[in-house]
């Protein structure tokens, strides 16, 4: 209404009908003047709004993502430095590189360090003049002519660690194996060694399992141990549903969900209502009965590393988020395992899995979580599968178990 009068007493000061076109002109100039410096300045405060409630929430701004990315791939660089080949010859060679045991004894007690000196050489004998090299493969090789060590358990400082729970750091190397049995180096493991020990220690137990099929064993070794858990058909496509098992008289709840993409499979799946692992820890209002394991690894192998770096960050700040509102809640890290590589070994060779496992031990290190060495394990046992046999699974399970009980 204002502005009709306003409008009218111009017009009535300039008759003319040129003028009333040219001041019509003008004030609708004015207008779209007035609405688009209205508008641009309620972006801006819409903006500034957005930007403090992410901080709130303790999201961080992509820049600092990108520049935490870049720093651990220069960590890597450092490593693994560049070192192009024109020919395979300049490569290390496993026959001719040496390995040696220092000061070396008759006997060994149980637990002790065994320092080895290892001298890798090229295949024309020349001594490698950088590091960088991956050799988990070519260890047996090299040391196929020792003569066995004989090891004695007459070392007492098994009696002297704590005993195994989360928030432990996990030293190099983390652990050994005995008779299929997998021994700690760092902490003293409980044994579950009957069907009512590993009840017991599920019992009222909430626990969520996020990650690709080397965690789904997990589900096959319950369900075949654990007689009172039953399988739930949950709704779903394909072999990569949800599995759910449930005790309902014991209150036990354990559940697995795949990792979304990248998945790498030939088998049909569905991707309704997926979401990636920061999103469901999100979701989880957590509990001190609640435990959240995860994994992640063996499909990010043929993709840019940075993709991985990403995934790991924001799985990483999501777990912050969960302590926050619930600091009881127990987050558990298996890490990836070796593989067979007897193809596609560019895609998915161990090199890829080992760099992997390196940025997780990278950006985990000050979260207090508890961490399955999957990788550890399955050198020591030599399984080369990607999918370790029971008594492997036995032995995560059995580490598993001693975090949370």
């Amino acid at each position: 209404m204002l502005k009709q009068i306003v409008i009218h007493r111009i017009l009535l000061l300039f008759p003319n009908a040129i003028a009333h076109k040219c001041m019509l002109m003008l004030m609708f100039i004015l207008v779209l003047g007035v609405i688009y410096f209205t508008s641009k300045g309620h972006t801006k405060f819409s903006f500034s709004l957005r930007n403090r409630i992410a901080k709130k929430q303790g999201e961080t701004s992509p820049t600092e993502t990108e520049l935490r990315i870049k720093e651990i791939l220069g960590r890597l660089d450092q490593l693994i430095p560049p070192r192009p080949f024109t020919h395979e010859d300049t490569t290390t060679s496993a026959t001719h590189s040496t390995a040696t045991i220092l000061n070396p004894r008759d006997t060994y007690c149980r637990g002790d360090q065994l320092d080895i000196l290892l001298e890798a050489r090229d295949h024309l004998g020349r001594r490698k003049e950088y590091g960088g090299d991956f050799l988990s493969k070519i260890g047996v090789e090299m040391m196929k002519n020792f003569n066995s060590i004989k090891v004695l358990p007459c070392n007492k400082s098994e009696n002297i660690k704590k005993k195994c729970q989360i928030g432990m750091k996990n030293p190099s190397p983390s652990g050994y194996t005995l008779e299929r049995s997998w021994i700690s180096a760092f902490c003293k493991q409980i044994k579950f060694n009957t069907m009512q020990d590993i009840s017991d220690c599920l019992k009222m137990k909430f626990i969520y399992l996020l990650g690709d099929s080397t965690l789904r064993q997990w589900m096959n070794y319950f369900l075949k141990v654990v007689k009172t858990l039953k399988y739930f058909d949950h709704p779903g496509t394909g072999f990569f549903k949800t599995h759910v098992l449930l005790d309902i008289e014991r209150k036990i709840l354990i559940q697995w969900k795949k990792h979304s993409h990248p998945f790498v499979t030939e088998k049909l799946y569905s991707v309704r209502n997926e979401k990636y692992i920061q999103q469901e820890i999100d979701q989880v209002p957590g509990d001190d009965d609640m435990v959240i394991v995860i994994t992640l690894g063996q499909h990010f192998r043929p993709f840019p590393i940075n993709i991985f770096i990403r995934r790991a960050i924001n799985i990483q700040k999501a777990i912050k988020r969960l302590f926050l509102r619930s600091p009881g809640t127990k987050v558990i890290l298996k890490t990836e395992n070796t593989r067979e590589i007897h193809e596609n070994t560019e895609m998915f060779s161990d090199f890829h899995g080992y760099i992997q496992n390196l940025i997780m031990k990278d950006i985990f290190v000050d979260l207090n979580v508890g961490i399955i060495d999957a990788w550890d394990m399955t050198i020591a046992y030599s399984t080369n599968n990607i999918h370790p046999p029971d008594y492997v699974i036995e032995n995560q399970i059995g580490m598993f178990l001693n975090y949370i009980c």
